[in-house]
């Protein structure tokens, strides 16, 4: 499935930023022993007074010239905690993208198959003579009709867990299924996965939208915004990647079941097609 591996690519993203974190978080201005800053000095051609700004942590040590200063985020207060946003920002636009891309693989197949009970947006599903005709002259038929298709179906921002409810049925996973599939799939507590998910996406709109501020009944951090932290940002990102993973499983299955139905009424009307062949030969021989 494409849209898993591109899921992976773009994961990977909010995974460096929280190993960022994890490196850099403590670092303190610190001084220098003069032999080490003359071995700086020596291994970057620089002459022996030049200034040299260390900082450190138990993990690692950063070493900066003057002209390029080592930033105060780095060695503040809090100074980090941007990373840890723009993970949550990541991760949840990796999880819309992920669901955007499964639909668009699939609604093809989702329409010709017509299942049983599809969504109430299959059913009602209509296309224009202008649509018609254009599928008549495209080079690719299919490809023209997924992209029709594609247009009832805008891609928009996942705003809470109900978005992706919908995505699911559109995809034949009734929403109660669903999450009773992701719980047998990823051996998580479904309510507690979708619970931490909606925490993700909540807090990724608080982000994106009022640059992470507190309500009037919260208590900011340091500077003044709400406060976060590595344990909560890896455990409710990392549920994002469970979902992804179990869903990929979940839809994968629901795919090749439609695929097989479509064989199967592909065969079935091939076998009517001969069989009626054969009644006119037979009615037409002397």
């Amino acid at each position: 499935m494409q849209a898993a591996n591109l899921f992976h690519q773009n994961f990977a993203v909010a995974e460096s930023l929280l190993q960022l974190y994890q490196i850099f978080h403590g670092l303190k201005k610190a001084d220098l022993k003069d032999e080490l800053r003359l071995a700086v000095c020596s291994h970057w051609g620089d002459p022996p007074h030049a200034v040299v700004h260390p900082a450190c942590n138990d993990r690692v040590m950063v070493l900066a010239r003057s002209v390029a200063p080592i930033p105060e985020a780095l060695t503040s207060e809090g100074g980090l905690d941007f990373l840890l946003r723009q993970a949550v920002v990541v991760a949840c636009t990796s999880l819309e993208a992920f669901f955007w891309d499964v639909l668009r693989e699939n609604v093809l197949t989702i329409v010709k198959a017509r299942p049983r009970g599809a969504d109430e947006s299959l059913q009602k599903l209509t296309f224009t003579l202008g649509d018609y005709m254009s599928i008549q002259q495209w080079g690719d038929p299919d490809e023209r009709l997924r992209q029709i298709i594609l247009k009832n179906f805008e891609r928009g921002t996942l705003y809470n867990t109900a978005s992706i409810d919908r995505i699911a049925g559109i995809l034949t996973v009734p929403p109660k299924q669903y999450w009773e599939l992701v719980q047998k799939v990823s051996g998580e507590d479904s309510s507690q996965l979708n619970r931490k998910v909606s925490d993700l996406i909540n807090r990724r709109n608080q982000i994106a939208h009022r640059a992470d501020r507190p309500s009037e009944s919260e208590t900011p951090d340091g500077l003044g915004l709400r406060p976060i932290t590595f344990a909560w940002t890896n455990s409710h990102v990392q549920a994002a990647r469970t979902l992804v993973t179990a869903s990929v499983e979940i839809f994968t299955q629901a795919m090749a079941r439609l695929e097989s139905d479509i064989r199967a009424a592909e065969e079935q009307a091939l076998a009517r097609k001969l069989a009626a062949k054969r009644e006119t030969k037979e009615i037409a021989a002397p």
